[in-house]
């Protein structure tokens, strides 16, 4: 199974309506036949993640107050998990469909803050295992961050800094890479970023000191991790928040999927690379894709 996204690189805008016959898929470079294809028909498995950091406290008491409005936008069969994270996760609501109790998770977590670093390897790995738990069958599983786009390095001196509910083993960013690629779950984020933020992440990843230390940010991570896995990223702040977020779910709901039977068998455990692309027949039958840069958004590789 594979999700995908046809957006306009410059607005994000999405284009709808195509079909098969408009998108060539390739598994190591050999073209494979779709044989199932739909757009927003299977249903979701969402964990929303709620970054703990002081920054973003502001803006996420706006998605706690507009929480059931932003849930509007899924469908009633989805389902959906409440955490937060900072140097680990912490479980605040289990797969419901309850969107009462969602909204309910969603306001406790704008009410919690944390001293903590951001340990974002960590903290996807956790919340991959935690979207295993979907308790239905055949669901497309994503992870929504909201977070201000930064994490910690790992080391000795953020440990003892940052990470006093971490766990004692923490996870690698290719053990947290390698699990989303064998569990097929999906990295999607809305950044928070003002004009603020962004001079303090910039100063504090400048610092020396910081960086002598290793303590200093490491940015965009997530972007990284939602581009591995076709997940889409959006930025807001302020009272842009809740609407942007309810445009995340939207996207995450209005994705393509497809479904193929791999042409060549391999061992147990091989690492396949799938990329997809628009066709001739898209180009042709859809003018505006010529006329604008449209990119698409899909899943880079699984595993056997």
């Amino acid at each position: 199974m594979l999700d995908a996204i046809v957006a306009e690189r410059k607005t994000g805008r999405l284009e709808s309506g195509l079909t098969a016959n408009d998108f060539i898929l390739e598994e190591d470079g050999v073209p494979q036949k779709i044989r199932y294809f739909s757009q927003g028909k299977l249903p979701l498995s969402i964990v929303l993640l709620f970054d703990l950091t002081g920054s973003v406290q502001p803006d996420l008491k706006e998605i706690g107050a507009g929480a059931l409005e932003v849930l509007k936008h899924l469908k009633p069969e989805d389902e959906v998990a409440v955490m937060t994270f900072s140097s680990s996760t912490q479980m605040l609501q289990p797969f419901t469909t309850d969107r009462q109790a969602v909204a309910a998770a969603i306001q406790r977590a704008a009410q919690g803050k944390s001293n903590e670093g951001t340990f974002l390897d960590e903290d996807v790995y956790e919340a991959a295992e935690a979207a295993l738990k979907a308790t239905i069958p055949d669901s497309r599983r994503v992870l929504v961050f909201f977070t201000d786009g930064t994490a910690n390095y790992i080391n000795p001196v953020t440990r003892k800094l940052y990470g006093k509910q971490a766990p004692i083993q923490l996870h690698t960013r290719e053990e947290a890479q390698e699990k989303l690629l064998r569990t097929g779950v999906t990295v999607s984020a809305l950044i928070d970023r003002s004009s603020a933020k962004e001079a303090a992440i910039a100063a504090a990843a400048v610092n020396p000191v910081s960086f002598m230390m290793g303590v200093n940010p490491r940015l965009d991570d997530v972007r990284r991790y939602a581009a591995e896995t076709g997940g889409p990223v959006l930025q807001g702040n302020g009272h842009q928040v809740a609407g942007k977020f309810a445009a995340l779910i939207e996207e995450l709901r209005e994705r393509y999927t497809m479904a193929y039977v791999p042409s060549a068998p391999r061992p147990a455990g091989t690492l396949c690379h799938v990329t997809l692309k628009l066709s001739s027949d898209a180009l042709a039958t859809h003018p505006e894709l010529k006329q604008k840069y449209f990119a698409v958004q899909a899943r880079k590789g699984y595993f056997r």
